[in-house]
């Protein structure tokens, strides 16, 4: 009788560890996979980390706001996954698991953050790409924006920490979604005059949403989502 017990225990325990939520795999090789660990040098040596979740053919580079970290876009990457998107969430120089710390940057520290970009489009090495990023990382996606498909910029600004779009956005040439809210008073006014400079955006302006990735409630996730099976 003791022994039916413990083998009792034991397939409890496997089947909680097997079948969790949370479950990911550094392979690639699970059903119930969300994502994979990766991680990629760039061109001037800082190691990125990133979470890689494998979906359809269609990629999206998601950037995260200054101070946090890809996991800010964890609920939004499982969901682009569920709706057919293949998705790479990276960790910026100085964040997170990658290399640095942002505490010692200086402003061509925080520009060098575009190679961390550039690194993400390389290492996945797929020709539909479309970068999205929230705060500084929505100016680092306007700014990288005609090297990928497209951008969906959430509260850019002129300038973030050195990072300026003003003198890139009169040319970006690949179609732009701008996301604000009325609120976010620097952003709001900066990202109206980027609709203005550059040639195929689409602004949406919402109302008490916050900043970045906060606003990401159940309408802005929608209309994000519609924006890109519109456009790609």
């Amino acid at each position: 009788m003791r022994l039916f017990w413990v083998l009792i225990v034991v397939f409890v325990v496997i089947m909680i560890n097997g079948c969790g939520p949370n479950q990911k795999s550094d392979t690639g090789g699970g059903e119930n996979m969300i994502h994979e660990d990766v991680s990629f040098e760039t061109e001037d040596g800082v190691k990125i980390v990133g979470d890689l979740y494998k979906g359809g053919e269609k990629w999206i580079i998601l950037l995260h706001m200054y101070t946090v970290t890809k996991k800010s876009w964890e609920d939004f990457a499982e969901e682009l996954q569920e709706k057919g998107y293949s998705v790479l969430a990276i960790d910026f120089r100085g964040h997170g698991e990658s290399d640095l710390e942002y505490d010692d940057f200086n402003e061509q520290d925080f520009n060098n953050m575009l190679l961390d970009a550039k690194g993400a489009k390389d290492f996945l090495g797929k020709s539909k790409n479309v970068v999205m990023g929230a705060s500084i990382g929505a100016n680092i996606a306007i700014k990288f924006a005609n090297d990928v498909d497209g951008a969906v910029a959430l509260s850019p600004a002129f300038n973030y920490k050195g990072i300026s779009t003003r003198d890139d956005a009169s040319g970006v040439s690949k179609p732009v979604l701008i996301v604000v809210s009325d609120e976010d008073t620097q952003s709001v006014g900066d990202s109206r005059e980027l609709n203005g400079l550059i040639s195929g955006s689409k602004l949406e302006v919402y109302s008490g949403k916050g900043h970045g990735t906060n606003m990401l409630d159940r309408e802005t996730k929608d209309m994000v989502l519609s924006w890109l099976d519109e456009n790609f």
